[in-house]
């Protein structure tokens, strides 16, 4: 009982979060700050858009103290704001999906060419031993590299926007 409970407390080390990004080079770093930047706009795109649209909805519940030019005036000046706002998130969003899912495609084929000249400077023996198929290797390589790619194109942005 005793070796039970000492085997549960066992923790499996994991890599850190820096480690998913250990093929970027100056160029992801830069699409990465642009990322970050287009999903902090994306994140405070709905907090804005709720604030002019409670301004919109205050304008017509005093509609009834202003004249009809006050009024239209109010009401073209929060369309033009809603139209600037939705020019905004647009760009912001465009950002953010572009830069994180580019610096994913780069950072991916860094990693499988890493990952195929370390598999190529195995010996001959390894093969023989550990692996039945090439297909196996090409299979490993290809998830491997998708799992990463996925994470960095669309969990970190996600993780940014919230």
């Amino acid at each position: 009982m005793f070796k039970q409970s000492k085997k549960t407390n066992n923790k499996i080390k994991t890599g850190s979060f820096r480690s998913i990004f250990m093929h970027a080079d100056g160029t992801d770093m830069f699409l990465m700050t642009l990322g970050c930047f287009g999903a902090v706009g994306d994140g405070i795109a709905m907090p804005t858009m709720l604030l002019f649209t409670s301004t919109i909805m205050n304008n017509i519940g005093d509609s009834s103290s202003f004249t009809v030019d006050v009024f239209t005036d109010k009401m073209n000046k929060n369309a033009v704001n809603l139209c600037y706002m939705a020019i905004g998130i647009w760009v912001a969003c465009f950002l953010e999906g572009y830069c994180w899912a580019r610096t994913a495609e780069r950072q991916a084929s860094r990693l499988r060419s890493a990952y195929l000249k370390a598999v190529l400077r195995q010996e001959v023996a390894y093969f023989d031993l550990n692996v039945t198929s090439t297909a196996e290797i090409i299979t490993s390589v290809s998830s491997d590299s998708l799992v990463i790619q996925e994470c960095i194109s669309e969990k970190v942005k996600l993780f940014l926007i919230c």
